[in-house]
């Protein structure tokens, strides 16, 4: 499967005849208005002009391309034989570290057309201001360095980056002919090439004793098992259309695919917070971070591609114990009006309360009253609420944080769908898996686990103050390390697509 194009450009070369780049950026005239060289000691580079095209080659490190800066233009024109090429070259090579210095802080695509469900807001910055105090320090690379993400996470991105660019260095891997499904214990002419493929990342498989064995045997079992871990696949060790599939993705759709997500982790801001939520859309996880220390790691059930999570950022101002549940108008009308439709006592079986939607919460309807069968989607008169209790869809549990689209975290009733390797059930809500110790993070007190299982346990519905708001991060990243792993996922969301064509 071919996720992308590769987004490195090739060395060009280029003749001063033709169409040079105009240098442009807004903050330029801040440093060449003088008419002095800030690169150059007459035709000469400068000690900070070796280190600022240096500091320009190791974009690529991060995921940039060195030629959206002109690198190679810049290392053209570094020995110019006049005044007019030394002038053009000190002025690229400023206008070029202001923009790059602009994408390293903050990203170098705009959210708000590369992923439209972005919404987080980016933190501000100065190109010039950080230039001008790069300009006086001793060594320019370490104060520019400062610009970039100081999280753990973000450097595993880059490692992993340079590891699957080696890969492609050596060019790659061979793509798995299309087979039947594959299970433990079975023979298969394919299998061979299986264990070539894995054994790029799992050298134990490259023994002689491996070779030519078409029995997909238990220890290529088991090295399947982790590739799918690795790719958030269901590990169950069966070789079908999904784990073919992430076995083709080749080295240099794991080269773009990373770049992407570095991309987006230079979106966030660059202080979360001492104390936070991090829920990652894209591998359905939900991770609890204070001080730098993860406290807590489960799993979460997301929107489905059809009614999708949005990336955005808010702070938990409280939680409610046995929460009613006051149904969406588009979810009870498109949802649960075929299954009261299908069974007459869905509604009462269920704790649903029906009032009259024109009179808000103050009309009740006896469902048993109503003929569901002259109720249309189109035509629904009525206001859904499901009481608490053992039925109700948000569980016990329920935890607010202000946003636009009414999202919040919840607890449910349907444990199931947890063990699924793909989880984006919901109808954008989230379901996290460990609700009681969610609530004892986020209340953040010594008595906070006992206090909300007595209060569960009372039946009675009630809210509970967060003391300090709890900053919440939904985001949506596709590369994620954890635990000293790079782990991937699909693109359930086809944010990368779309990203992919800005980039």
């Amino acid at each position: 499967m071919v996720l992308v194009m590769s987004l490195i450009s090739p060395p060009q070369v280029y003749s001063l005849s033709d169409n040079l780049p105009i240098p442009d950026h807004p903050q330029l005239a801040l440093f060449t208005d003088n008419h002095e060289a800030i690169w150059l000691n007459g035709l000469q580079l400068t000690d900070k002009g070796h280190e600022a095209l240096s500091f320009i080659s190791n974009a690529a490190q991060h995921g940039l391309d060195p030629e959206d800066y002109h690198l190679s233009l810049l290392q053209q024109l570094s020995q110019p034989d006049n005044i007019e090429r030394a002038r053009y070259f000190d002025v690229l090579l400023t206008d070029a570290l202001l923009d790059l210095i602009h994408d390293l802080a903050i990203g170098r695509l705009d959210p708000a057309k590369a992923d439209p469900q972005w919404h987080i807001d980016r933190d501000s910055v100065d190109p010039a201001s950080v230039l001008q105090n790069a300009l006086l320090s001793p060594h320019l690379p370490n104060t520019l360095n400062q610009l970039l993400p100081k999280s753990t996470q973000y450097y595993q991105m880059t490692e992993a980056l340079s590891q699957y660019r080696r890969y492609v260095d050596r060019g790659g891997w061979a793509r798995l002919p299309d087979m039947p499904l594959l299970k433990p214990g079975s023979e298969h002419p394919s299998v061979p090439a299986l264990r070539q493929r894995l054994s790029i990342e799992d050298a134990y498989l490259t023994r002689p004793e491996f070779d030519g064995s078409t029995q997909y045997d238990e220890r290529l079992v088991q090295a399947v098992k982790a590739f799918q871990k690795k790719h958030g696949l269901k590990q169950d060790g069966i070789v079908g259309p999904n784990t073919l599939a992430a076995l083709n993705m080749s080295a240099q759709d794991m080269v773009d695919k990373i770049r992407i997500n570095l991309e987006r982790f230079r979106w966030l801001p660059d202080n979360l917070g001492d104390r936070y939520l991090l829920i990652n859309l894209g591998s359905y996880q939900l991770t609890a971070v204070e001080n730098n220390d993860i406290k807590l790691n489960m799993k979460v059930i997301v929107g489905r591609e059809t009614r999708s999570t949005p990336s955005f950022s808010s702070a938990m101002t409280h939680i409610v114990i046995n929460p009613y549940w006051n149904v969406p108008h588009k979810l009870a009308r498109r949802d649960l009006l075929p299954k009261q439709k299908a069974n007459p006592d869905y509604f009462f079986l269920n704790d649903f309360n029906i009032f009259l939607r024109e009179t808000g919460f103050e009309t009740q309807v006896d469902p048993y009253l109503v003929n569901w069968d002259e109720i249309s989607a189109n035509d629904f008169p009525f206001r859904l609420q499901q009481r608490p209790g053992e039925n109700n869809a948000l569980g016990r549990i329920k935890f607010m944080f202000p946003n636009p689209w009414n999202i919040y975290l919840h607890d449910t009733p349907d444990r199931a769908l947890f063990d699924e390797a793909q989880r984006n059930f919901s109808s954008g809500c989230i379901r996290v898996e460990e609700p009681l110790a969610l609530a004892e993070f986020s209340l953040n007190r010594n008595d906070a686990r006992d206090y909300v299982i007595s209060k569960i346990e009372s039946g009675r519905n009630l809210g509970e103050k967060l003391e300090t708001r709890l900053p919440v991060y939904a985001v949506y990243f596709t590369v994620w390390p954890y635990d000293s792993e790079v782990f991937f996922s699909s693109d359930p969301y086809k944010r990368d697509q779309r990203m992919v064509k800005h980039l």
